[in-house]
């Protein structure tokens, strides 16, 4: 009201304004009309401005069972308040105001490693290179529960790198693929047999009957694992001897999808379609499960499906049909989905990982990391892995390495 009360005094105090002018009660309400419509405008488009952003922001999906259907990003993030006064009879008092707050949406920039420590507990982290010493490229392969980052170059030599980072060194060998590492050994598939050197560089092949260059080969609690050209699972503990091929009597317990160390998860979906937990100390099954959801039988003639899977301490993940799904391993239920997985391009592998905690499932290109215990996902772009208290992923021209917990 201050230009209105300036511009009355300004009339008053005109010389020969003794009286006031004729119109001048209409021309002061109208003039206060005006700017109550001006007021209630602005705070109308205030509010439209801020309802907007409340419209934006992403929501949390659900699937038709009623579980968690998104990626869902946990950061907190930064408020912004509106404050917008109101139009009306006034009693004297403080002017009236309404304060909307908005939560804005994040930036697309936002590092990988800020949106994780919102979800676990991360510490030392610490930079891998994306080049040897020798300066050819550098591609990690297998992350060890110790650390170690094992990988090739173009020409199948392998590199590592320690879990206190650096350019990654050479590290003695060549290799096809089954890369795997933990303390005191490192071991991969050449020629179609699995070998196994110890840190003093005594290397034998631990392969029972030769290994599938294309299956995975898992290394956890210092035992080896990976199956044989058949597709008959073996388990080898550590460099010291031969594997054995495991067996239960019927006359296999399948092919192994994943290993969370002392369990082998087998599955056999052509005879009796069970999920099968072998303790690999006793080569003996510990548990039986029903396929999990999305895994179909197979059918004699027709082409195997193709689905991934990893187990953490406390959970079993896995993706079919191109969900993502996980169940905690005790009690077996409940099973629950987590949406759409990103599908490997032309040329590209898809794999999935676990360490103690977290599931990180990789085209090379782009990766979910998925928590079973809160049923958060993040998406990178990039390889992620995962093995132990570890987590390795791909940022700008370097690959990072860290604890979570």
């Amino acid at each position: 009201m201050d230009d209105l009360e300036n511009r009355l005094a300004t009339l008053l105090g005109e010389p020969g304004a003794a009286d006031p002018p004729p119109d001048l009660a209409g021309r002061i309400h109208r003039a206060v009309a005006t700017r109550r419509r001006n007021r209630r405008t602005a705070w109308l488009a205030a509010l439209a401005c801020v309802t907007a952003v409340l419209v934006a922001m992403p929501l949390t999906l659900r699937d038709g069972g009623g579980d968690t259907a998104a990626t869902v990003d946990p950061a907190p993030r930064p408020t912004v308040t509106v404050t917008v006064s109101v139009i009306g009879p006034t009693s004297g008092g403080p002017e009236p105001t309404r304060t909307v707050t908005a939560v804005p949406e994040r930036s697309a920039g936002e590092a990988f490693e800020e949106r994780l420590r919102h979800l676990v507990a991360v510490t030392g982290v610490v930079k891998v290179g994306t080049r040897t010493a020798s300066g050819e490229p550098f591609t990690p392969s297998a992350l060890g529960p110790d650390g170690t980052v094992l990988g090739l170059t173009p020409g199948g030599a392998a590199a590592e790198a320690p879990a206190t980072g650096g350019t990654p060194g050479n590290a003695g060998f060549s290799a096809q693929s089954g890369l795997g590492a933990a303390e005191g050994l490192r071991t991969w598939t050449e020629n179609g047999e699995q070998h196994c050197r110890t840190t003093g560089g005594t290397t034998r092949t631990i392969s029972p009957q030769g290994t599938d260059p294309q299956a995975p080969v898992w290394v956890d609690g210092g035992t080896i694992a990976g199956s044989d050209a058949m597709g008959q699972p073996w388990v080898a503990a550590g460099c010291a001897e031969p594997g054995r091929t495991v067996t239960d009597g019927r006359p296999a317990a399948g092919t192994a999808v994943a290993f969370s160390y002392p369990y082998l998860f087998t599955v056999e979906p052509a005879n009796d379609g069970k999920l099968r937990l072998v303790d690999v100390r006793t080569l003996t099954v510990a548990a039986e499960h029903p396929l999990p959801e999305g895994v179909r039988a197979h059918t004699m003639g027709q082409p195997r499906q193709q689905w991934y899977a990893a187990a953490t301490d406390t959970a079993f993940a896995w993706v079919a049909g191109g969900v993502l799904r996980s169940v905690p391993r005790d009690g077996w239920e409940p099973e629950r989905s987590f949406g759409p997985v990103p599908e490997p391009g032309e040329g590209e592998r898809a794999w999935m990982t676990a360490g103690d905690r977290l599931v990180a499932y990789t085209t090379g290109d782009i990766s979910l990391v998925h928590d079973p215990k809160t049923g958060v996902t993040l998406k990178q772009r990039g390889l992620v892995l995962a093995a132990g208290p570890w987590l390795l992923w791909q940022e700008g021209d370097a690959y990072r390495l860290a604890r979570v917990k």
